[in-house]
């Protein structure tokens, strides 16, 4: 199983997240304030998932998500209120939801390798696959975003194979 670590400088805030992961029935083995401190962290271990703000005091998330090793992926929380794929990064909206939340960190831990990692194609198939969405079942981007997301976690498949089999079963 996957180690999951919480970077977050605000402890009660750390503590919580911390708290509703292990009530998920997941392990936090770390929490720490800064980014650094978890890049430290992830370079003892063979994989994990790091849960952080989107913006942290010492680095932004995506610059956290480009630092780490394979096999590990950020879970970054943002203010702004949007759902993103990003990479080895996916960004989930304040406040939480907890069944998202706990969902996406499920899947996170049970897959085998990075499972946000994609190549420069993937992007490009996710895209197409949320247009379809849009203009065939008359979605916003959000919509169609939360719909790959939401297929994805149930199959267990990466995003951008639930991006292609939409892409075939429509055209």
């Amino acid at each position: 199983m996957k180690d999951v670590i919480v970077v977050y400088p605000v402890r009660e805030t750390a503590m919580s997240i911390r708290a509703l992961i292990e009530r998920g029935g997941f392990h936090v083995s770390h929490i720490c304030a800064l980014g650094t401190s978890a890049l430290k962290i992830s370079q003892t271990k063979k994989q994990g998932i790091i849960v952080c703000p989107f913006v942290m005091r010492d680095m932004s998330s995506a610059e956290l998500a480009n630092s780490l090793p394979v096999d590990f992926d950020v879970v970054a929380l943002s203010k702004n209120g949007t759902e993103q794929y990003m990479g080895n990064m996916i960004t989930l909206p304040l406040p939480i939801d907890s069944n998202v939340f706990l969902q996406t960190i499920g899947l996170l831990v049970s897959s085998k390798s990075g499972f946000t990692k994609r190549g420069g194609d993937d992007d490009e198939y996710i895209s197409k696959a949320k247009q379809a969405l849009m203009s065939l079942m008359g979605m916003s981007e959000t919509q169609a975003h939360k719909y790959l997301q939401r297929e994805s976690m149930k199959s267990g498949k990466k995003i951008v194979r639930t991006a292609m089999d939409i892409l075939e079963r429509l055209a």
